[in-house]
This record gives structure tokens, C-alpha cells and sequence, in this order.
């Protein structure tokens, strides 16, 4: 199976977990993406559930000062992909033959296949030095909690219907 395959097959299996992770869910007002709030009609802050969900998760493996180093290269990458993510949905997307368009979105998901790529590999390098102990709270949140920017990414929007 080829690495393309793969992550589909990842973020498809990753799809119904994340549905469980709104912000709402966790007490605040938030939204999918995880934006704060401007506290307009007298709502609470919103909470971004990609660090809700990171705190947590790091509170539960109870690291060593040996793993907090992998722990933060892989959180690290994972905030740079959401990052990425949110720039790009801000972004007002230039007048562009179709062409241009297209090699654009080939463009994005290449660079989203690479930073996914970063982010399994430091992944994978945490968990590997995580104790039999460890392993069950990183079981299936680890990799959860890399799908999180793109699941608050969304579809992108449908034009003519």
C-alpha cells in the first residue's frame, strides 16, 4: 500500500473519533476551529480543543524528562500543521486560470502529506519511548490528536449549488 493510501485510509478510520472532540463538548463555547472568542453576545471564551486535547493527553502519559522533549517536537509540529491550516483558510485565493488553481491545490495537499508525514515520524518516535505503562492513555489519542487540524479544517467550500 503506498503512503497516499495509507493516510487516507488514517484520517478516514480517524474521522469518527474526532467528531467527539468539539469544544462545546468540553465546557466552552468553542468552534470546530478552534478560534477564541470575541465574547459578542455575552458567550463564553471559546477553547481551542486542539490544546485542550493536547493538555490533556500530555497530563495522562505522565512523561519523563527524557520523552518531554520528543512530546513537544511532536505537539510542535502538529500546531505548525494547524497553523499552516488556518493561513490558508484566511487566505483570499487569487484570480487564477484553472490551471493555476489546480496546481495550487496539488500544491496544498503535497505540503500537507509532507507535514503529516513529520508529524507520524515524531509520533512514532514518542511512542516508541513510551513505557507499557504509557502506551494505552497514548492509544488512540496520539494519532487523533494529529487529524485535529485537519478535521477543523473542514471541506472546502462548493460553488455553483
Amino acid at each position: 500500500m503506498n503512503k497516499r493510501a495509507a493516510l487516507a485510509l488514517m484520517l478516514a478510520a480517524a474521522t469518527p473519533a474526532l467528531a467527539q472532540v468539539g469544544g462545546r463538548r468540553r465546557g466552552g463555547s468553542g468552534d470546530r476551529e478552534g478560534r477564541p472568542a470575541d465574547k459578542a453576545g455575552g458567550g463564553e471564551p471559546r477553547v481551542n480543543t486542539l490544546e485542550v486535547t493536547a493538555h490533556e493527553l500530555h497530563e495522562d502519559l505522565k512523561l519523563t524528562a527524557e520523552q518531554e522533549p520528543l512530546w513537544q517536537a511532536y505537539v510542535d509540529k502538529v500546531r505548525a500543521l494547524g497553523n499552516d491550516l488556518a493561513r490558508e483558510r484566511g487566505r483570499r485565493p487569487a484570480q487564477a486560470d484553472v490551471q493555476q488553481q489546480i496546481d495550487r491545490i496539488v500544491d496544498a495537499a503535497r505540503n500537507r502529506l509532507t507535514a503529516l508525514e513529520d508529524i507520524a515520524q515524531a509520533a512514532k518516535t514518542l511512542y516508541a519511548k513510551l513505557t507499557p505503562e504509557q502506551q494505552p492513555a497514548a492509544d488512540p489519542r496520539l494519532a487523533n490528536l494529529m487529524a485535529m487540524p485537519l478535521a477543523a479544517s473542514g471541506p472546502a467550500p462548493r460553488r455553483g449549488s
